[in-house]
């Protein structure tokens, strides 16, 4: 038996794995490794984690963490749902809006080269701080963690809106991911500690049907934004007013809407997040806190992307401008491991969650999530506006099929596995017909008709919503609750670097085959750079092509899209295989989550007795007020 606290305070005793704790204790002191309880089947969500590796430091007990799980009755879930979906929707608003207007963007300030650097730096950012918050919650508490990210997502939001050249707005875009990239990472963890694992997929439908509405919506104010207004305004530094009443006419709204979106989620979130704070003065918790590994795992992460990024685009993949950087950002992120693994008192990363085989397996997958649906929401686009000349206003509603149904399809397999308790099956059956979806989706070209590509996009949407919330859950069902908070934050990390890296290979994808078009036509230098620099100016009357020249640029577009799509077939078919072979079934009922959920009723019913009593007292005295009153003005008259 152990006991946990309950919300209230109360004790709850509670069962623990019998089995697992004595192969723990009977493990052999001298042993290098101490054996996983999922290599001996006693694997789940309070099995037994790795206590010893030989020359390591031992790690920061779990009993040094407060356990912030803090399980909430029906009613107050769904208003805390709704007040984290405020704050989820600013991240992906802002991820898709971009989508959209990046290539009108990267027109009028005339640096097509180095647009894909205001997606890259916001997910650089995010990917290299997105480790951390996973543990400076479990230090300063989720909600700290979660006003902070926001607030810095808003302050940014702001700068973005104000750049006036591509180089401003990738700085600002890159200080804008620090707070953007933890929101979600935040938004899950918090989600993890007021529900239990099994009923998460009752509550799950509000914050999809959120996330639908901003992935739906995002594309589609982009293209508005894009296609009526402009970048470039005149702005008076003089007069503020005349500022912002021009820049209602600019593109700049891609981010000014950003500043309304984080403020409201900033106020839901002080008053609708009840969740429990940590104990200890800021001393003790700034001493808990990895420097060396919050150190190693920024560096790393911008050394190794700068290198993805710049090999094939900026400069060629055998240069030294590219190697250097790669060869140490990998040296880095080897120091890194070891660092964790062997000094860290509070590891970033706890190096033994990787030694559970779901969660390895989660992680493979979740990488190459992340590789394919940027590939899709980024590129889709510009295929359309590029090869198919369409709009911007097209071709952000052309992308409804793939992001509308995401939402739907997570509701019901979150449904189905709260009644269940399975997840594997749906995990295997998404990444199967996504398998297909993108295989069909290579096979787009520039005389491909409408039909054909809403419907690939169509199918991949559906298959993806089967992959995204069941991964999560893998993922959490086989750790302990005290290595939940780390292993969601991980994932969001492994996402992001799937996302990152992913935009980075596919502009070099695309620039190669471009590049390789332009070089067999007879075009000056400066037509050349200006087609490298504004995509869009091939389907501009103006534009001087003649049409065998534009046939054979589209043509060279379309090469590097299909490339994009044939890398998206070798994520999906990676992710299926893995999911296969290390994604495994776990428990999702967790000792005392029946003891905790009772507890969490029995302190709603107290608050509300006690609320009600209040006003019941109240009046009381008022009525009492009154009466007096009343006794006096008959004694006066």
């Amino acid at each position: 038996m152990t006991r946990l606290q309950a919300i209230d305070g109360s004790d709850v005793m509670a069962d623990v794995d019998e089995t697992a704790r004595k192969q723990e204790n009977s493990a052999d002191d001298d042993a290098t490794i101490v054996t996983m309880p999922e290599a001996a089947q006693t694997g789940g969500p309070d099995a037994p984690l790795p206590t010893a590796i030989e020359g390591k430091k031992p790690s920061l007990p779990a009993a040094d963490l407060e356990d912030q799980t803090n399980f909430l009755p029906t009613r107050q879930v769904i208003t805390v749902f709704l007040g984290l979906s405020v704050a989820l929707a600013c991240s992906f608003l802002d991820q898709t809006i971009v989508a959209t207007a990046l290539p009108k963007i990267s027109s009028e300030l005339h640096s097509g080269r180095e647009s894909s650097w205001v997606a890259t730096a916001y997910l650089l950012t995010s990917l290299a701080f997105t480790p951390i918050y996973g543990r400076w919650s479990d230090v300063f508490g989720r909600k700290v963690v979660l006003l902070f990210s926001l607030s810095f997502f808003l302050v940014f939001s702001l700068a973005c809106a104000l750049a006036r050249t591509m180089i401003q707005l990738i700085v600002f875009r890159a200080f804008q991911g620090i707070g953007g990239g933890a929101i979600i990472t935040m938004v899950l963890i918090i989600v993890s500690d007021i529900v239990s694992l099994k009923d998460r997929g009752k509550y799950q439908g509000i914050q999809e049907g959120t996330i639908a509405i901003s992935n739906g919506i995002g594309p589609i104010l982009g293209g508005i934004f894009s296609q009526y207004t402009t970048w470039q305004v005149v702005l008076s530094t003089q007069n503020l007013l005349v500022h912002l009443t021009r820049a209602c006419y600019a593109r700049r709204w891609c981010f000014y809407i950003n500043l309304p979106m984080a403020g409201l989620a900033i106020f839901v979130s002080i008053m609708l997040l009840p969740l429990k704070g940590v104990k200890g003065n800021m001393k003790e918790k700034f001493m808990k806190i990895d420097y060396v590994g919050s150190f190693l795992t920024i560096l790393s992460s911008i050394l190794i992307l700068i290198a993805l990024t710049w090999g094939g685009v900026t400069y060629p993949w055998a240069s030294a401008q590219v190697l250097v950087p790669l060869f140490l950002g990998v040296l880095v992120l080897a120091g890194f491991f070891v660092w964790e693994a062997k000094y860290a008192v509070l590891p970033i990363i706890p190096v033994h969650i990787f030694r559970h085989k779901t969660v390895s397996g989660v992680y493979i997958c979740t990488l190459c999530n992340g590789m394919t649906f940027f590939a899709i929401l980024y590129y889709v686009p510009q295929f359309l506006q590029l090869v198919k000349g369409s709009s911007p206003i097209y071709s952000s509603l052309l992308m409804l099929p793939f992001l509308a149904p995401i939402a739907i399809v997570v509701f019901l397999n979150g449904t189905f596995t709260s009644r269940t308790g399975h997840y594997r099956y749906n995990i295997l059956i998404g990444y199967v017909l996504w398998s297909i979806a993108q295989g069909l989706q290579s096979t787009i070209n520039e005389n491909s008709s409408t039909g054909k590509i809403a419907g690939t996009l169509l199918m991949g949407g559906l298959a993806s919503g089967f992959t995204f919330q069941t991964t999560l859950i893998a993922a959490q069902a086989c750790v302990s609750r005290s290595e939940m908070a780390v292993v969601t934050g991980v994932r969001n990390f492994v996402r992001l670097f799937g996302s990152t890296i992913s935009l980075a290979i596919c502009a070099s994808i695309i620039g190669n085959q471009l590049r390789s078009a332009l070089n067999g036509l007879s075009l000056s230098s400066e037509t050349v750079a200006n087609i490298l620099n504004d995509p869009t100016v091939i389907n501009s009357s103006d534009s001087g092509l003649t049409e065998s020249a534009k046939a054979v640029i589209i043509q060279g577009y379309t090469r590097g899209f299909q490339g994009v799509f044939y890398l998206t077939i070798a994520c999906q078919v990676l992710s299926f295989f893995s999911a296969l072979f290390l994604i495994q079934q776990h428990e999702l009922t967790r000792a005392g989550d029946a003891d905790m959920k009772q507890a969490a009723k029995e302190k709603f019913k107290r608050e509300k007795a006690a609320k009600g009593a209040e006003a019941d007292v109240e009046a009381q005295n008022e009525k009492e007020g009154w009466d007096g009153e009343a006794e006096s003005q008959e004694k006066k008259s």
